[in-house]
C-alpha cells in the first residue's frame, strides 16, 4: 500500500491515556493519525476523508500570534504546560467560559460528561474577563458555556458584568429550553444584546432522541418564532455524528439562509465526555461536513477553507452577503481566495475594522473601475456599498458594529474537535477558542476535553 507522511507529532495512545508518537499519513486518498503504544502497540484514526483538502489546508496558516500576556513562562512541555504557554501560537479569537456544569438535559453527546453542581460566581468571573483582557487588550467576544449557563441563578449578572467590561457580543450556548418558558430570561438577553447559541441539531426527532436524549424539534422552532419576534439575536450549534443527522446538513444551511440566525457552527461528534463510548465509525471529518453542506444548491465544496489564523485541521468557513434580490454569495466572490483569507483571519466578523473596512472599499473601487470584469456583480456592489456607507457611521463602537454585521452577512463554520482517538498535539499551540478557566488560565478546549476532566 502506498503511502505518504505528511509530518510527526505527539497524541494519546486510546487505552491508557498516555503521550505516544504519531504520525500523519496520507493512504489511498485518506489522511490518518497513526500511533504507537509501547503497552497497546498499533492505533490508527481517520483525520481526513479527502487527502486533497488536507493537502490545500497546510496552504492556510498565519504566522505566529502571541498573546500580549501570557499565563505560563516557563515551558515543561504540552499539554503540561497549558495556560497559554510561551510555545502557543495563536491568540483568542473566541473564548468560553463555563459558568457552570449542572444542565437540564443529559446529552448523550454531550462533551463535558456528568454534570454537578459547580457555579463560577460573580467575582470570579470578573477576574476571567481581567484575564482575558490582559491577553487580548479587548474582547470581541465571549462565549457562555456549562452546562446549561441559562440555569446560573446570576445570568442577568454575568451578561451585565461582560457588557460593563466592554465586551461587544456575549454569545450563549443553550437548548434553548428555559428560554422558552421564561419570558423574564428573555428579556434580559435582549436588555444586554446577548446572542442565543441554540443547540439545533435536527428536524428528526429519532435524531434529537439519539444526541440529546428527547425529542425537542417543536420546541426549538418555536423558541426561533419568540426570538425573531422580539428581535433576539441567534445563531444554531449542531452536533453531527455519522448514520444519524449528516444527511440534515443540507437542510440546516437552508434553516440557517432562510431564518434571522447569523451563523451555523457545524461540530462533528467528537468521543469525549458522554460520547467515549461511542464508536469512532460515528466520527466524521472536515471534507464530510463539506461535502454534506454542497448538497445545498446555494453551496458547494470551493466555498469554504481552512481559518487561517487556527491550525488548519480545527475550523473550516464561508461567509456569505446577500444581494438586492435575495441571492447570497461568498465574501470570496468579492475579495478573491487570498483576499478573502486575509480578511477573516482573527476577525469574528470581516471588515468590521478599520484594516478589514479599507480592504473592502479598495476592492469595490477595483471592481468598478473594471466595467468588463467577470466578477463584477452590480447587485452584490450595491449591497456592499450599503454596508460600507454605514461603517463610519458607528466607528468606534463594536456592538454597533455587530449588529450590522449580522445584519448583512451570514456564516457557515465547521468545528472538529479532537479526542482521545484523534488528538494531535500540534494543534493544540494553535488554539484560538480556548476555556477561560477560574485559575486565571487559558487552555485549548481539546487539552480540555481530553487531558484535564472536561
Amino acid at each position: 500500500m502506498t503511502e505518504f507522511a505528511h509530518s510527526t507529532t505527539q497524541s494519546v495512545c486510546p487505552e491508557c491515556r498516555q503521550k505516544v508518537s504519531a504520525r500523519i499519513v496520507e493512504r489511498q486518498g485518506e489522511v490518518f493519525l497513526d500511533k504507537w503504544c509501547a503497552t497497546h502497540g498499533e492505533s490508527s484514526v481517520l483525520v481526513s476523508s479527502d487527502a486533497s483538502w488536507y493537502r490545500e489546508s497546510v496552504h492556510h496558516v498565519k504566522p505566529r500570534q502571541v498573546p500580549l500576556a501570557l499565563q505560563v513562562e516557563n515551558f515543561q512541555g504540552c499539554p503540561e504546560s497549558c495556560g497559554f504557554c510561551t510555545e502557543h501560537r495563536q491568540h483568542t479569537c473566541l473564548p468560553v467560559i463555563e459558568i457552570l456544569r449542572d444542565c437540564d438535559l443529559r446529552c448523550p453527546v454531550c462533551l463535558k460528561g456528568e454534570a454537578n453542581d459547580e457555579r463560577m460566581d460573580l467575582a470570579t468571573f470578573e477576574k476571567v474577563l481581567d484575564t482575558l483582557l490582559a491577553a487580548e487588550g479587548s474582547l470581541p467576544v465571549v462565549n457562555l458555556s456549562g452546562g446549561e449557563p441559562t440555569l446560573h441563578p446570576e445570568i442577568a449578572e454575568f451578561l451585565r458584568v461582560a457588557r460593563q467590561k466592554g465586551v461587544a457580543q456575549v454569545t450563549v450556548s443553550t437548548n434553548g429550553l428555559r428560554l422558552l418558558e421564561d419570558p423574564m430570561l428573555r428579556d434580559v438577553f435582549a436588555e444586554n444584546g446577548a446572542l442565543v447559541a441554540l443547540q439545533f441539531d435536527s428536524m428528526r426527532d429519532e435524531d434529537n432522541r439519539i444526541l440529546r436524549g428527547r425529542a425537542m424539534y417543536q420546541q426549538r422552532m418555536a423558541l426561533l418564532e419568540i426570538l425573531e419576534k422580539e428581535a433576539i439575536p441567534y445563531s444554531f450549534v449542531a452536533t453531527i455524528a455519522r448514520g444519524v443527522n449528516e444527511d440534515q446538513i443540507a437542510d440546516l444551511a437552508e434553516l440557517l439562509f432562510t431564518s434571522k440566525a447569523s451563523t451555523l457552527m457545524l461540530q462533528p461528534v467528537s468521543l469525549a465526555g458522554r460520547a467515549a463510548e461511542w464508536d469512532t465509525s460515528r466520527r466524521l471529518t472536515i471534507p464530510d461536513v463539506v461535502a454534506g453542506l454542497a448538497k445545498n444548491q446555494r453551496l458547494k465544496r470551493e466555498d469554504f477553507h481552512p481559518l487561517p489564523c487556527s491550525h488548519p485541521s480545527c475550523f473550516a468557513m464561508s461567509y456569505f452577503v446577500e444581494t438586492d434580490d435575495g441571492i447570497w454569495k461568498t465574501l470570496e466572490t468579492f475579495l478573491g481566495r487570498e483576499g478573502f483569507l486575509n480578511l477573516v483571519t482573527n476577525r469574528t466578523l470581516p471588515g468590521l475594522d478599520s484594516e478589514g473596512f479599507e480592504a473592502l472599499r479598495l476592492r469595490m473601487y477595483e471592481l468598478w473601475s473594471a466595467a468588463d470584469s467577470a466578477d463584477r456583480s452590480d447587485r452584490f456592489l450595491a449591497r456592499l456599498r450599503d454596508l460600507l456607507r454605514r461603517l463610519p457611521q458607528v466607528a468606534g463602537d463594536q456592538k454597533a458594529l455587530m449588529a450590522i454585521g449580522r445584519s448583512s452577512m451570514k456564516a457557515i463554520f465547521i468545528h472538529d474537535f479532537m479526542d482521545v482517538h484523534s488528538m494531535d498535539i500540534a494543534r493544540l499551540q494553535k488554539c484560538c477558542n480556548p476555556y477561560a478557566r477560574t485559575d486565571g488560565t487559558l487552555v485549548p478546549m481539546c487539552a480540555q476535553n481530553v487531558f484535564f476532566g472536561g
